[in-house]
Order: structure tokens, then sequence, then C-alpha cells
């Protein structure tokens, strides 16, 4: 059959020729990865096709009892969450951050451009469906500032003439309660989505070995959380291979920053606003006959948010304070063409309009950034017996209209491409190698923003610019998985920040960053019983010093990161499931201090009890008690930031 990709396409009266030429030339794998049916991502109305390296499905969402987005990193190969001292939750993938990577939800991006950045613990999974991650090279159609990889969210998409629901509920340690709310359905062309959610925690308990570096307390301070979200979604189906769908959504949300530890300068932040509302179109249809195709996503977006700095630790005394609000408007259509039966050709065009306003209670007035940024983007696809080979070109441009009085910038181009060849050795065995370059354009804020006093500001940032050389190798049988990848990048003028003698930070371009890394996953079904997953990255990174070696030191980019899963089902309906993450090899920097320390390595397990209930007119009931950080370890993501302890959840999840 033809690679899952090309389904997405009607080829009427041809069908039947197409299949038979397609198993006569062995096209009976697709060009990325072999998946199991759970874990095969559909197009629906995404915009584009990603080609996956991992993806997590609804059943591991449910699983990992995942308040926020930030609960499933877990899952990731290669990838680190970090909190850092704003009391955001952060990802890093391969050493890359989020500012180097897209994140998208529903085809348009979830991060603010201002600081191409969000805080993932106010991100809900209520009306999430799948994660689809696409690490290394991406593919050029995503459109500018996708350096490091791109992390496509979808929504829940209905399946079934049925009306259905979901009702989850989590309650436990500080006062924790969790509630989503979902109710979809489709009658005839029209589906529907309602999605709701509720959570609020009172603080949250540090590990048992060390106590709250200001009151002495078991209970970090200034750590409590609320947010409620919503959103509502209406698609209809014109044909099987054309759709439109409408969608809205909101997050409402306010949290405490838990200060660092033993720091001169710690900051006593508070967001007693944050806001996020986005409105979304989006869908496929086909144009002239199946061989023509065309994909789009248009979006607008509006965020809020306040920051209260305090002058100490009892959070009396105000000291300043920061307002802003952020306007987006951005746009992306895929125009594809089959140019025969082994060949297919798209275009891309994608542009960002976003306006930053910000004003401070210690400088009155209101401050106006805007940036634009274009892209336009050709990726071809050619196979042959055994063979696959891709070629993919872009050109992004940005431009800021508007700096806040501060000195402007030229507007500025780059020209990035990506190759990859693919060879099958048979239908569950193949191999690949990619060759690409891809570009960043600095985000306003590293540029222009003092972050409250925190860091100066450097308006002569450097665009980055990485090479990345790859290969990977993918075994896909019916009860097991491996996937192994090695690979090799330049990064020129690097975006790192350093310390500063005042308790200050600063962000600067280094010259070159050469990462050398392997990444290895699998999964294995051991018997109808019990399931193991399992992923291991080493990643060596270091920036070119004086004299040309690359021998220097980089913040935050763990020289080893694994995670492993094993679910158990000793007997039906009853689920034993155990996690463990580790991370080391870590190296960062003090506040107030020149050179990186070494973070102590760490190993975390959580554990998941649960039991399946079959009620009479429900899809069924579970109940579970899941303990995340079993052991209490105490551990550090970044300097001066302890993490959770021990934490108990029960919970309930029912289907209707």
């Amino acid at each position: 059959m033809l690679p899952s990709r090309f389904d997405v396409f009607e080829i009427r009266n041809t069908i039947m020729l197409i299949v038979i030429a397609v198993n006569h030339v062995l096209f009976a794998q697709d060009s990325t990865r072999t998946f199991k049916l759970d874990e095969i991502t559909v197009s629906g109305s995404e915009i584009i096709n990603p080609k996956p390296i991992t993806v997590v499905n609804q059943k591991l969402i449910e699983i990992a009892d995942a308040k926020s987005v930030a609960g499933l990193s877990k899952f990731i190969p290669s990838l680190k969450l970090q909190v850092n001292s704003r009391g955001e939750s952060q990802i890093f993938l391969r050493g890359y951050g989020v500012r180097q990577l897209a994140l998208f939800f529903d085809g348009v991006p979830l991060t603010v451009p201002w600081d191409n950045r969000i805080d993932l613990s106010l991100v809900p999974t209520n009306a999430l469906g799948s994660v689809v991650i696409s690490n290394g090279i991406p593919s050029v159609l995503y459109g500018a500032n996708t350096l490091g990889g791109v992390i496509a969210l979808k929504s829940i998409t209905p399946d079934t003439m049925q009306r259905t629901g979901n009702l989850y509920y989590i309650f436990g340690s500080n006062n924790t309660h969790d509630v989503k709310l979902n109710y979809s359905g489709v009658s005839n062309c029209l589906s529907y989505l309602l999605s709701f959610g509720y959570e609020k925690s009172d603080d949250y308990t540090l590990p048992s070995s060390i106590k709250e570096f200001y009151n002495g307390s078991a209970k970090r301070l200034n750590s409590n959380f609320q947010r409620l979200s919503g959103f509502g979604k209406l698609a209809y189906r014109f044909s099987e291979f054309s759709n439109i769908s409408i969608s809205a959504s909101i997050i409402d949300a306010k949290k405490g920053v838990p200060p660092e530890f033993d720091v001169g300068k710690p900051r006593f932040w508070k967001y007693p606003l944050w806001r996020k509302a986005t409105f979304i179109i989006n869908g496929k249809q086909q144009l002239l006959n199946s061989f023509h195709n065309l994909e789009y996503a248009f979006s607008v977006s509006g965020f809020e948010m306040n920051i209260e700095q305090y002058t100490g630790p009892s959070y009396s005394i105000l000291d300043d304070k920061e307002n802003n609000r952020d306007l987006t408007f951005y746009g992306r259509a895929v125009y594809s063409y089959f140019l025969a039966y082994s060949s297919t050709i798209k275009f891309a065009v994608s542009g960002i309009n976003s306006t930053h306003r910000e004003s401070f209670l210690s400088a009155p007035g209101l401050k106006t950034y805007s940036q634009n940024i274009f892209s336009v983007s050709s990726e071809y696809e050619y196979h042959l017996p055994g063979y696959s080979f891709l070629l993919g070109l872009n050109f992004d441009n940005q431009n800021t209209p508007e700096t806040g009085g501060k000195p402007k910038r030229s507007s500025e181009s780059k020209l990035n491409f990506k190759t990859q060849l693919t060879h099958f050795f048979s239908d569950i065995l193949s191999s690949q190698f990619s060759f690409g370059k891809k570009s960043r354009f600095p985000t306003l804020r590293e540029l222009y923003s003092g972050a409250l006093g925190r860091f100066i500001p450097n308006p002569n940032l450097k665009s980055e610019d990485v090479y990345t050389l790859e290969t990977n190798l993918k075994f896909g049988g019916k009860t097991a998985s491996l996937d192994f990848s090695a690979f090799y990048s330049i990064l020129f003028n690097g975006i790192q920040r350093i310390s500063l003698p005042g308790k200050q930070f600063k962000r600067v371009n280094k010259n070159k960053i050469r990462t050398l890394g392997t990444e290895f996953s699998s999964k294995l079904t051991v018997n109808k019983n019990i399931n193991v997953s399992f992923n291991i990255s080493y990643l060596n990174s270091f920036a070119e010093n004086e004299i040309g070696e690359f021998s220097d030191t980089l913040e935050y980019k763990p020289g080893i990161i694994a995670g492993g899963q094993i679910e158990y089902s000793p007997f039906e309906n009853f689920t034993l499931y155990l996690e463990a993450n580790f991370t080391g090899e870590e190296f960062g920097l003090k506040e107030g201090t020149e050179y990186f320390q070494k973070l102590p390595s760490y190993a975390v397990f959580n554990f998941r009890i649960s039991y399946f209930f079959e009620i009479y007119g429900f899809k069924g009931m579970q109940t579970f008690v899941r303990v995340n950080n079993l052991f209490d370890k105490l551990y550090y993501t970044q300097w001066g930031l302890p993490e959770r302890g021990r934490e108990i959840l029960l919970g309930l999840n029912i289907k209707y």
C-alpha cells in the first residue's frame, strides 16, 4: 500500500492500480516510522503531517494523570522539564530550549512570539488528544524558528456517532483539586467538542530532607496555583478528505512564584493575572481533482499577563508591577500536488504579526513592540523501490517595526534547507540519513527586556544558525520496536546567558556550539499482561573557546537523560504502572557566580495503581492512586529551585 501520508488523498478510479504497483515496488512502510495502530497520527484538521519521532497518544495522556502539558515530558526521549526562576515550566529537547523549538496546537503556534515561550504548567490537557514530537531537522514547511524540532499538540477528534462524555477528577496533597469535563459527538457531517478544566492547589511540599529557606516550613513558599480553562470546537466534513474546523479556547490563571534559595537577589513574584484566548480556523480542501490538496490554519490570539514584584518574602510591600498585553495573528497554507504516483511536491506560506505592549509601575508610560515574520517553503519527495528521497528549501524574513523607543533592527532574512534519504530494508526495518540547516531570529524580549532588573538587555544579538547531520535506524515489529539515532550539529551564534557581577544576567552570542549525541528508545510487549518502554539519550555539547577548542561548558544541557515505564496487569481491569526518569551530567550558573557548577544527578520514580469498573449505562469508570516522587527525592532542575517532594493523588475517571 502507499505510505500513510498518501492516504489523505482520494485517488478514485486508479486506487487499485496504485495498490498493485506500490506493493510490487515494496512501498509498504511509511518513510519515517512504523507504530502500532494506537500511535498513528491522523491528519484531520492538522496543518502538516509531521514525520514523528515520538507520539504521545490519548492513552498515555490519561495514564500520566498530567494536570498540564508539562506533565507529559516523561514520555519523550531527550526531553528535560525545567522550572525557571520566573516559575515557568520550560522544556529542553536535545539541549535546545523552548525558544529554539516550535510548539503548535491544532496547527497554530502555542507560544507567545514576544518571547517564543509559554509556561507549560498553565497549558491544560483536558481537550488534548495527542502530542507528536519531531526533533532533529523538522520539515521546512513549518516555517521560521524551528531550530531544534517541532512539538505538535492536537485536540481530541470525535470519532463516533454517539454522544460521549468524560469526567475526570483528582484530589490529593496540599488541597489539590483537578477537574476535567469533556462532551463530544458527531451528527451526520458535523462534529463538536466541549471541554472544561479547573485546577487549584494551595502550595506544594518539599522533600523531607530540606526545609523552606525563608521560614523553615515543609511547604514551599508562594507556590499556590489556580487555573480555569475552556475549549470548544465545531468541525464540518464536506467529503472524506475535505473539512473545516473552528475552535476557541481560553486559559485564565493566577499563581505564585517560589523564590530561589540562597541567592543574593531572588525574585519575589506573583502572577495575579495570566490569561490567553485563541480563535482558530483550520482545515483542508481538495482542489481541481484528487491530485491537488490545500491545508490551512489561521488564528488570532490575545495574551494578558501581570507580574507583581515584592521587596521580600512577606509579599506585603509591592516593589514594582509589570503589565503585558499581546495580540498575535497567524496564518499558514500548504498546497500539495502529486506529480506522479511516486513523487509529491508541496508549497507552504506562513506569517505572524505580533504586537506586545508593556507598562511598569516604576516607569509610567506604555511601550509597544511589534514584529512580522514571513516564511515561504517548498518540499519535494520522490520514491523508488526501497528508497525515498526528500529535498526542502525555505526562506524566512523578520522585521520589527516598533521596538519600544529603543534602537531598531534592520529587516533580516534567512535561507534554510533539508535533505533526507530513507532506505527500506523490509516492511519493519528502515534507515534514514538527513542533513539540513535551520535558523532562529532572536525574540524581542531577548533583545530589549530587562525582566524587572534581572537582565541587561542586548539589542545587538545575532540570529542563530544550526547545521545538523543525523542518521537513524528503525525497527517496528508486532511486539517490539527499536529506534536509534546519532546526530551531530554546529550552532553558530548560539544565544546563551552569562552571569554578571551585579547579580544580573546578560544574553550573548557564542561563536560556535558543537553537539554530538545519540538517542535510543524501545517498546516491548512481553506478553498480554506486561508492556515495557525505555529510552536513553547521550548529549555532548560544548561551546568553542578562544583557541578554537570545543571545551566551554554550557548550562542546562544534560549529558544523560533516561526514562522508562512498566505497565503490568496481573488480572483483568487491574493495572500497576511504574515510571522512572534520570538526569545527569548537567551544569548551571548560580546568580552572582562566574563559573558553572554541576547539579547533582537525580532519578525520580512515580507509581500508579488503577482499577476499571464496568458500570451499566456507562463506558466504564476507573479509580486510581498515583504517587509522584515515590522516594521523596530532593532534586534540582535549576540551581536554587528545589522540586516537589512526594505527592499523593487519588482520582476518578468516568466515561459515559
